[in-house]
């Protein structure tokens, strides 16, 4: 094929007509169709199979993989079908062979005998809808008008289907001729690139909503969808330049993307491929369940899934004056502070300097505001001073450092990034109910961490409502990540590019996006080709990233907008200095509302005492 070297040679044969010999062929052409079948069979040795047609379409022998296949400069290889069978049985060994396990990844060529005649073979060809829709077809026909009194006049036929000639539509051509005298008539290619230039035909795809993968404005089942920019659009018009075809994109029936039941056909836009409705979809996850019955191109993203919370809500402001340091810090530095007074004044005791312990007590409390004071001439008293100085210090500019930040930034709630997270917090969680891998991966997985979420899992109806509803409730919003990114971009985005949901930072189920191909479809073949240069190039990420940043400032142009009808104002800050408010400061006040208290409760509690005990000096 083309000048390369069939890694395997598999022959489908059936019983009734052998080697597709007719009475009608001379015997000179039998006998030679025979030898070199017989020549073909002995030089192949162990990489000849046959089988009989109906046998086989009746029952697929186990998949061939090839150890050491021979493969071209790009990586591929070839696997050539000779198919002898009359034209019935024909259409269905076309239709069917390409949907086997038979060689993962080969280029298939078929080389066909039927025993018929070029006109009656044309005519017929013509008819059958996956003769029509098969590729690298070559039909080996005899010549009608041969001279039965010479052989010299016989010849064969070389027909082949041409998807794309007629204006993008199907016809039957008469590729080239051979005789057993002269060969091939002509020098041409019996196996041409049929994707080259596909005149215009109009291919049939599958999609749902995804942006920014895929979107439309309208359209449905029946109507083809009017799609927007999206990163698919931007991928398939590229293809479709690069080889001259256009293409409709409808919605699946069912509105699902698709996941397997129990019989193993697939819902949504899987099923629409697998069934052969359609001839691609565009983005899909790419699974191992969804791969045994759909071909898939190279994957052109990465798109993991995580989930969208509620942002962290703001801690209350008046435990700013305790957030500069941890618990254990404040517990470390009290139990010093409670210990430094009656070492202190053991101190002093032992070198011959007397105070009392409160007195002691409250002279290294003042230390640790920095007042001044006379400490005693001791030298141990001096050493033990000095080092508590130190401390105090120390602790009183980090506590001074980390304060400024607490008042001016608010601290926040802890967020929820991972699902081990997700299920120790008091959060619902849920999902679009569409069908799509997330679904598949929860129902099907054997990972208990996936078990758990499946047994909690709820569903909602549309993107925007379910993150509404996870900025609104304690709810998370499992799905695809770049799904999530662009839904904020698009709808929870202030005009100042803040996002109103909180995206969390562990993604799990890493999946490949690809396009879905029929099993079996040459199609695969023309998308890898320019998917693979785009990839190569960098477009994708690059679209992606212009895609999202275009929705982001479109947002915030109109939430600009907005604010400025209604009459919204803006704080300006004066040389980027913020001023202080009660707000950040009302930890303070609470303190010295408390002191004032506390002054009040002793002073009343000092004239009671004194009251009762001048009482008592009277009586």
């Amino acid at each position: 094929a083309r000048g390369t070297v069939a890694a395997v040679m598999m022959v489908v044969t059936q019983a009734a007509v052998p080697l597709g010999i007719t009475q009608s062929q001379p015997p000179a052409a039998g006998a030679l169709v025979q030898q070199q079948g017989d020549v073909l069979q002995q030089s192949m040795a162990n990489a000849f199979l046959i089988y009989d047609v109906e046998t086989y379409l009746r029952s697929y022998p186990s998949g061939v993989l090839i150890r050491h296949r021979p493969q071209k400069s790009d990586g591929t290889y070839c696997v050539a079908y000779y198919v002898l069978a009359p034209l019935p049985i024909l259409a269905t060994a076309l239709s069917a062979i390409p949907k086997t396990d038979w060689f993962p990844g080969a280029t298939r060529y078929f080389v066909c005998c039927t025993g018929s005649s070029s006109s009656l073979a044309i005519n017929t060809l013509e008819e059958e809808p996956s003769i029509l829709a098969s590729y690298n077809t070559l039909y080996v026909t005899h010549n009608p008008y041969h001279d039965p009194q010479d052989n010299r006049s016989w010849s064969l036929h070389l027909l082949s289907n041409c998807p794309f000639c007629r204006s993008g539509e199907p016809e039957v051509i008469l590729r080239n001729k051979w005789s057993p005298w002269r060969g091939l008539q002509h020098h041409t290619d019996l196996f041409p690139d049929l994707f080259s230039d596909c005149n215009g035909h109009v291919f049939r795809a599958v999609s749902m909503s995804f942006p920014p993968f895929s979107h439309y404005s309208s359209g449905n089942r029946t109507h083809p969808l009017v799609m927007e920019d999206c990163l698919d659009k931007r991928i398939i018009d590229t293809v479709a330049q690069v080889r001259n075809f256009t293409y409709e994109v409808y919605e699946p029936t069912d509105e699902m993307w698709g996941y397997q039941l129990e019989n193993g056909s697939f819902t949504g836009v899987v099923g629409e491929v697998q069934r052969y409705m359609k001839d691609f979809s565009l983005d899909l996850s790419v699974t191992a369940e969804r791969e045994e019955v759909i071909d898939f191109t190279v994957g052109y993203y990465w798109e993991p899934l995580t989930f969208v919370t509620s942002k962290p809500q703001p801690l209350p402001q008046w435990l700013a004056l305790v957030r500069p340091y941890q618990a254990y810090v404040w517990l470390s530095f009290l139990l010093m502070l409670a210990a430094a007074g009656p070492t202190y004044w053991l101190l002093q005791k032992l070198s011959g300097n007397f105070q009392s312990l409160p007195g002691a007590t409250l002279h290294m409390y003042g230390a640790m505001f920095m007042q001044g004071r006379r400490w005693p001439s001791s030298s141990a008293v001096r050493v033990f001073s000095a080092s508590w100085l130190l401390f105090c210090l120390v602790v009183t500019v980090s506590y001074v450092g980390n304060l400024t930040a607490f008042l001016t930034v608010p601290a926040l709630s802890p967020t929820v990034d991972s699902l081990e997270e997700l299920l120790d917090s008091d959060f619902v969680w849920g999902i679009n109910d569409f069908g799509a891998a997330d679904y598949q991966l929860f129902k099907t997985s054997k990972v208990p961490l996936y078990q758990e979420i499946f047994r909690g899992l709820t569903f909602c109806p549309s993107l925007v409502e379910c993150v509404q509803q996870a900025l609104d409730e304690r709810f998370a919003f499992i799905s695809f990540q770049t799904y999530l990114r662009d839904a904020i971009a698009t709808y929870f985005t202030d005009k100042n590019g803040d996002t109103q949901v909180h995206l969390a930072k562990q993604s799990f189920f890493p999946a490949s996006v690809a396009i879905a191909m029929q099993k079996g479809s040459p199609m695969k073949r023309v998308f890898d080709g320019v998917l693979k240069r785009l990839l190569g190039g960098g477009f994708n990420t690059r679209w992606m990233s212009a895609l999202i940043e275009e929705h982001t400032l479109a947002t915030r142009r109109k939430a600009a907008t907005a604010a400025t009808l209604s009459g919204e104002t803006e704080a300006v800050l004066e040389g980027n200095q913020l001023s202080l408010t009660l707000h950040h400061l009302q930890g303070v006040f609470y303190i010295y509302a408390v002191g004032l208290l506390l002054s009040a409760l002793t002073f009343t509690c000092e004239l009671i005492l004194f009251g009762l005990h001048s009482g008592g000096n009277k009586g």
